[in-house]
């Protein structure tokens, strides 16, 4: 059970990472200000969004169930660097969500534009978007190197 769950954290992980990758890599191949960037922004942003965060979601849950499994076992005696490596990690993971959920009030403002037809604005807001997705790929990145640590502590 202990590996099941830490499959599903670090695919959950993954796939946070990878729907942000996604969105990054679109919204930089799409020509700014262009009718497929004003498409993808009113059609497919919210759906990558919607999936990321139902990762994040998983993310969260297998990570509280593998931290209590491990305290468990090791009576919950940790070492500092353990516990070092996990407070960035969780300070990763608010900073991620907390750029996520602007991006998503970005992407929402984004779309009533759009569908007001007032699409001059739409460009630069993609643009933020698509750095807000970029910062949660890095920031994921390390989370996942640190986690691969963990595992191995």
């Amino acid at each position: 059970m202990e590996t099941a769950i830490g499959w599903t954290h670090a695919v959950a992980g993954a796939i946070w990472i990878g729907a942000c990758a996604c969105f990054a890599i679109a919204g930089l191949a799409l020509g700014a200000g262009s009718a497929e960037q004003r498409n993808f922004a009113a059609n497919s942003a919210a759906k990558i969004d919607v999936l990321g965060l139902i990762a994040a979601a998983v993310l969260l849950a297998t990570g509280l169930i593998s931290l209590t499994v491990a305290g468990v076992i090791r009576g919950f005696a940790f070492s500092t660097t353990f516990m070092t490596v996990l407070a960035i990690k969780i300070a990763l993971f608010i900073v991620m969500i907390a750029v996520m959920t602007w991006s998503m009030r970005v992407g929402a403002a984004v779309r009533a534009v759009i569908a007001r037809e007032r699409i001059d604005a739409a460009a630069g807001a993609m643009t933020r978007m698509v750095k807000a997705h970029a910062a949660i790929v890095a920031m994921g990145g390390i989370a996942l190197i640190l986690g691969m640590w963990l595992v191995g502590s």
